[in-house]
């Protein structure tokens, strides 16, 4: 079976990209699938990016290696957020490049998306609450949210255009098929 998925339209339609998305994976990868430790990852590998800019090794320090990966890591980042939602049945919504409420601190958007991706690995804990304050998908969305704004005020701090780059990503990652093979994907 191979996947047939329409492009995106602009702007991003969210609901449109949880489904799609959702349904790459289902196809790609059943239920062996973990997508908040994808979340972590691309943090992660986009904080990389940073580091490596701000000692100026591995070129990083040139905006023609730093750009293209920083993007790519926020763009994959959203991807598995994508798919976390579609399993948790929760959405967000990107604000089309809101400005951040404060004066961009880059650690305090690092820490944001850090505790915000912990919120995915550790639901059994918010459910412990006695009586849990909110319902469960509201949950699901808060932490969803959350992700996607700090992925918004990163990418604003560097002047990414966020849905460009993940429809850009999007289409990319799209074309993957981790059944056909497990090595390329091609």
């Amino acid at each position: 079976m191979t996947m047939e998925l329409k492009a995106l339209t602009s702007p991003v339609n969210e609901m449109e990209l949880i489904q799609q998305v959702g349904a790459w994976a289902d196809y790609n990868f059943e239920r062996k699938r973990w997508p908040e430790i994808g979340v972590a990852e691309e943090i992660g590998e986009a904080m990389h990016c940073v580091l490596k800019r701000r000692q100026k090794i591995r070129g990083f320090e040139r905006d023609e290696i730093f750009v293209p990966e920083f993007i790519d890591a926020l763009a994959d980042c959203l991807i598995y957020l994508c798919d976390w939602c579609h399993l948790h049945q929760a959405f967000f919504k990107i604000a089309r490049n809101q400005m951040p409420p404060h004066k961009a601190d880059e650690r305090k958007i690092m820490t944001h998306l850090l505790q915000a991706a912990s919120s995915m690995m550790n639901l059994d804990e918010l459910f412990q609450a006695d009586p849990v304050p909110i319902g469960e998908q509201q949950i699901f969305n808060n932490i969803a949210q959350r992700v996607c704004m700090g992925i918004e005020y990163w990418a604003h701090l560097y002047g990414v255009d966020l849905p460009l780059a993940l429809a850009a990503t999007w289409a990319e990652v799209s074309k993957r098929d981790w059944k056909k093979n497990s090595v390329t994907a091609q």
